[in-house]
């Protein structure tokens, strides 16, 4: 679970990666502890860094309506859990949920389910959050088993760097992402880099050049997705 939870929020808060390093403000504002075990059950109370701690600097805008980077992945994280309980009898929409976050999240997600799987046991969550909000989801084992099952056929390839010129439409800077209107007519929608983000107030609504790394993803079907991640931008 720690290790899921860090994978999504560096995923949030910028480009997602599959082998580098996250970066220790994202390790120090997702770190969890178990502060309770629950005597003769799998019950634990867990805990996020005490709010001085979380306060970092690099994410100032994400500290919002008492919300932290951490309350944001773990919405996400449950996000998934709910699309898993679903009626639904594809899994596309859990798949356009659980791809762009990346490689590194899908294989953290997929370990973590699959410990679930060979356990037979599922999750029952409740997440407070320092503004006194509640997310509260239950995980079925076949929703587990969902979810792994798209963790581990997802096939990732290497990405490639292209160069795209347009329009740039949308930013927020509260999650890193941009929407990019291509001269060739196509919306590109990029997370960007953790220094970009700071700086899209500067490109928004004008003409760009943008350096994007470019990931291809197939997942269960056959079908293909691609994932941007913007990692320059210049005014044109």
């Amino acid at each position: 679970m720690q290790e899921s939870v860090a994978a999504v929020a560096q995923a949030l808060t910028g480009k997602p990666t599959s082998f580098a390093s996250i970066p220790r403000d994202i390790r120090e504002a997702t770190a969890l502890r178990a502060a309770t075990v629950f005597p003769s059950s799998f019950g634990l109370t867990i805990y996020g860094p005490e709010p001085d701690s979380a306060d970092n600097t690099l994410f100032p805008d994400l500290q919002r309506e008492n919300r932290t980077v951490l309350d944001d992945a773990v919405d996400t994280v449950l996000d998934i859990v709910d699309l898993s309980e679903g009626p639904s009898q594809t899994n596309d929409m859990l798949a356009e949920q659980l791809v762009p976050l990346g490689q590194r999240a899908l294989k953290h997600i997929g370990a973590l389910t699959s410990g679930l799987s060979e356990a037979s046991v599922g999750l029952r969550v409740a997440w407070h959050t320092q503004g006194g909000q509640v997310r509260r989801s239950n995980w079925s084992p076949s929703g587990v088993q969902r979810v792994r099952y798209l963790c581990e056929v997802s096939e990732f390839t290497e990405s490639e760097t292209v160069t795209i010129t347009g329009w740039l439409g949308a930013a927020s800077s509260f999650n890193g992402k941009v929407e990019i209107r291509s001269d060739g007519g196509e919306l590109i929608r990029a997370s960007t880099d953790e220094e970009l983000t700071l700086l899209l107030h500067e490109f928004f609504n004008k003409r760009v050049e943008a350096e994007v790394e470019v990931t291809k993803v197939q997942f269960a079907g056959g079908r293909e997705r691609k994932i941007y991640a913007v990692t320059s931008l210049r005014n044109t």
